[in-house]
């Protein structure tokens, strides 16, 4: 189990949110499979193949409705119970449909109810998903997630076949029936994420958002007219496949042969989707290969045509699209999103992927219903349509590389492009057009291809020849991400970076010389011009002639100790290289001796010593961190150090919170520091804060610091009685402060002689009613916080 953890990037306390999610979907999955086996066999028993032009156009039209009341299903009841009752809902029906009497009203009521539990089942389970997992998390396992959608519909269809080999084949509608009411079960016991505050439920854009998109952004067209054509192919290949099959294959013998069938096709799906089809799409890249799908579909449509509508040449193409379209066709259609402004993708790909596609069915079934009712349909005429709309398909696909390309290097320049957005690889094409952004003259255009190459873990595709260029940013960035990938082809070219004349490149080219393990350049770079350099030279040569006490060494003693206009320079060397350098107990004096200096407390300076007692570990370390906090800048390095030193660096800094002789500045920032140990302990400490803290500021601040705590780790668990006291006091706070700003804006009674009315200056009116106004805020807001610790 540990191996397969780690295979799968599986984090310890998220295997068994991760296993709950796939084997949810996996049930889901599978109950689907079996009832479109049994649809698919009780349809074509009972109704003719010119009625399934009706049955595709109800469920295009019902599903309109369906995803309505989903969605308001979500808001009202929240992701987890909408899909347990939808889940429950399908049990019900499936029962039902199994006592009602065999005859042409059950399958056709069977055949709409399976595509609408399609249409809503599995969107409700992701959105159940966006829940369960953190961003990170979700870039992480949705991966594994949904490969337990292949593979449930490999277990339904080998169990649809097992089963009917002994049994007819409404029982697969109970035995569906059993699968749904265990993936209810499933969702209804508690788990991790019922205490997750994941993201809010998306609302849908309005419709002068969505089609605002298109404007914005016409690249958008093109992505709804490939998926309209490929929507309509798909419907028309399923619709040839199935008419072929009503008139071949004995009405007795339909549920076995769509079992067998349909267990072959999703095992071929889980082949391509595990070896193929990533692989495929970094081979090709996404230009190329979101042409694969149509142009074997328009063979396999030819081949039909010319082998007469023949049954085993119908029989290829369904099977194409069937393994093509959950692996090659799915990864293709979700990387011509990624060059999209992330704001006209959020308003446009789910009027794209659902609505658009929704009347893209209902459209292609209208005309092929039509063309049943006035008896211009057959498999020579379905053949044909297939051959048209695939040709169509692949010239809306070949059409799409330049505009594709054109988008990419516009958001590109325009440093819009999250190359981190997408948990699928980069492909050939776009890591092509990084790479090329890299001999731009632009600086940030060639930062920022570096960043996304990093991101996307492509960085080795950097060649080392970026070094030949001219601008110093780009000389410091791409020698941090060379020094840091393990490659050795680089140092030639960066050695004569040593002479260059900005200190910063040479102060980057020799970190990363000396982390490429070429030491021989370290004498020549301590007689550097500056301080910087050679502080961190004089930390290595020492380092490397094993002095017990590094301050011994006059480099090192010149940098790190001598006073002058170049000591701050010569100090920040001196952290760099401890940093850099292994830990041992000469270089951990060396940086105590440093830390006790509170001179040093620059942005850069404090980044660097919080790295620096990373590296050394020395929890003797931990008075000068917790004082460094006071510094805006560094201050999340700190945290990150303090975190790193562990059980000493938590107890200091809880000691140090109760401490009410250390600076407020500090104090204040603590409550977070600790929240960011992600503990239970942590969590517990912060609430006794909360509880027991007479300062308000430092209360708030442990209140945020729960808040995140909370939403970042779910193994955390915090007393709900208790979170919802302090909910409760501060509503009381926000009543009391209230009838204060009424009281204080009524009009007070004239009295006195001649009837004058006392009436407060209005400069105090306006200062106590501000004062007042910004305490309501407060008070609500702490309390709205408490309450989504509470309940999340």
């Amino acid at each position: 189990m540990r191996a397969l953890a780690r295979f799968f990037d599986v984090r310890p306390g998220e295997g068994r949110l991760a296993a709950q999610a796939f084997v949810l979907l996996l049930l889901i999955i599978s109950a689907h499979t079996m009832l479109e086996t049994a649809r698919d066999a009780l349809l074509l028993a009972a109704l003719s193949p010119r009625a399934l032009g009706l049955v595709y156009v109800s469920v295009a039209v019902l599903s309109f409705p369906a995803g309505a009341l989903s969605f308001a299903l979500g808001v009202r009841l929240g992701p987890k119970r909408a899909l347990g009752a939808t889940l429950g809902f399908a049990a019900a029906v499936c029962v039902l449909l199994y006592a009602v009497p065999a005859g042409v009203a059950r399958a056709f009521a069977l055949y709409v109810v399976t595509g609408l539990f399609g249409a809503v089942l599995v969107p409700q389970f992701w959105g159940l998903a966006a829940r369960m997992f953190t961003i990170a998390e979700g870039r992480r396992l949705l991966g594994l997630v949904s490969s337990a959608g292949v593979l449930g519909g490999v277990i339904g269809s080998g169990a649809a076949a097992l089963v009917l080999m002994a049994l007819p084949v409404k029982l697969l509608l109970v035995v569906a029936a059993a699968i749904f009411v265990i993936a209810g079960a499933l969702v209804a016991a508690p788990s991790p994420s019922d205490q997750a505050s994941g993201p809010p439920a998306p609302q849908p854009a309005s419709a002068p958002g969505r089609f605002g998109a298109f404007s914005d952004e016409p690249f958008l067209r093109r992505i709804a007219i490939l998926v309209v054509l490929s929507t309509a192919t798909v419907l028309t290949v399923d619709y040839l496949f199935k008419w072929t099959v009503a008139h071949h294959v004995p009405a007795p013998e339909l549920g076995r042969f769509f079992a067998r069938y349909y267990a072959a096709l999703n095992v071929a799906s889980l082949v391509v989707q595990l070896f193929v089809g990533g692989a495929l799409v970094r081979r090709l890249g996404v230009t190329a290969a979101v042409s694969v799908t149509p142009v074997l579909l328009l063979f396999g449509g030819v081949g039909a045509l010319a082998a007469g509508g023949a049954v085993l040449a119908v029989l290829l193409v369904k099977g194409l699209d069937g393994s093509l379209r959950h692996s090659i066709q799915r990864i293709t259609t979700e990387l011509v999103y990624l060059p999209v402004p992330a704001r006209a993708r959020e308003r446009a790909k789910p009027f794209i992927d659902g609505t658009l596609a929704r009347a893209a069915q209902g459209l292609t079934a209208g005309a092929l219903l039509a063309l049943g009712e006035t008896g211009h349909l057959s498999r020579l005429v379905l053949a044909a349509i297939v051959v048209g709309l695939a040709v169509a398909w692949l010239v809306s696909a070949a059409t799409l590389r330049a505009p594709y390309l054109a988008l990419f290097r516009r958001a590109l320049s325009a440093g819009s492009l999250d190359g981190s957005a997408s948990p699928v690889e980069l492909d050939l094409t776009s890591a092509a057009v990084l790479v090329e952004h890299l001999a731009s003259r632009d600086p940030f255009e060639v930062i920022a291809a570096m960043n996304v190459l990093v991101w996307r873990k492509r960085d080795r595709l950097i060649p080392a020849l970026v070094l030949y260029h001219t601008d110093e940013r780009v000389l410091v960035r791409a020698l941090a991400i060379l020094s840091e990938s393990g490659r050795t082809d680089f140092l030639r070219l960066a050695e004569p970076l040593l002479a260059h004349g900005s200190q910063a490149v040479r102060n980057a080219a020799l970190r990363a010389l000396a982390l490429g393990g070429k030491l021989d350049v370290l004498e020549r770079a301590a007689e550097d011009a500056s301080a910087r350099v050679r502080g961190y030279a004089a930390v290595h040569l020492a380092s490397r002639a094993g002095l017990a006490v590094l301050g011994d060494h006059p480099g090192v003693a010149a940098a790190a100790f001598a006073d002058g206009p170049a000591r701050d320079d010569g100090r920040l060397g001196v952290l760099a290289a401890i940093a850099d350098l292994p830990q041992t107990a000469p270089l951990a004096e060396l940086l105590l001796a440093l830390a006790g200096d509170e001179r040093l407390s620059s942005p850069e300076a404090v980044e660097l010593l919080a790295r620096a007692a990373i590296a050394q570990r020395d929890p003797r370390l931990v008075p000068a961190l917790i004082a460094r906090l006071r510094a805006g800048a560094g201050r999340e390095a700190v945290r990150a150090a303090l975190v790193a030193l562990g059980d000493p660096a938590f107890d200091a800094v809880w000691t140090a919170l109760g401490d009410r002789r250390v600076d407020r500045r500090v104090r204040i920032h603590l409550p977070r520091t600790l929240a960011r140990f992600g503990t239970q302990r942590a969590a517990g400490r912060l609430l006794e804060i909360m509880e027991t803290e007479p300062d308000g500021l430092v209360r708030y601040k442990a209140l945020r610091g729960l808040g995140q705590l909370v939403a970042r780790d779910r193994k955390v668990r915090v007393p709900r009685a208790r979170i919802e006291r302090l909910a409760q006091a501060n509503l009381v706070e926000h009543l009391r402060i209230l009838g204060l700003r009424i009281a204080l804006d009524a009009p007070r009674a004239p009295k006195g002689e001649g009837g004058v009315e006392a009436r407060r200056p209005a400069a105090i009116r306006r200062v106590l009613g501000g004062l007042l106004d910004e305490k309501l805020a407060q008070s609500l807001e702490r309390a709205f916080r408490l309450l989504k610790i509470a309940l999340p």
